[in-house]
């Protein structure tokens, strides 16, 4: 099952239109969902995946 980056804490979205995801853990950013640039040079999925803590829903 891949990896959902964008539920995931280290996760952020950069001003660079050529690299516009990032991962803060790894000090990246790639052009694709950081957890594809890791299992491509890594073979495994990302081990750093944190879940994002849920906003409290408005009423």
């Amino acid at each position: 099952m891949a990896i959902n980056c964008r539920k995931c804490k280290h996760f952020f979205i950069t001003w660079d239109t050529n690299a516009p995801y990032g991962c803060r853990i790894f000090g990246i950013k790639t052009k694709q969902m950081p957890s594809i640039e890791v299992f491509k040079s890594s073979g495994r999925e990302c081990l750093k995946f944190e879940k994002k803590d849920e906003a409290p829903q408005k009423k």
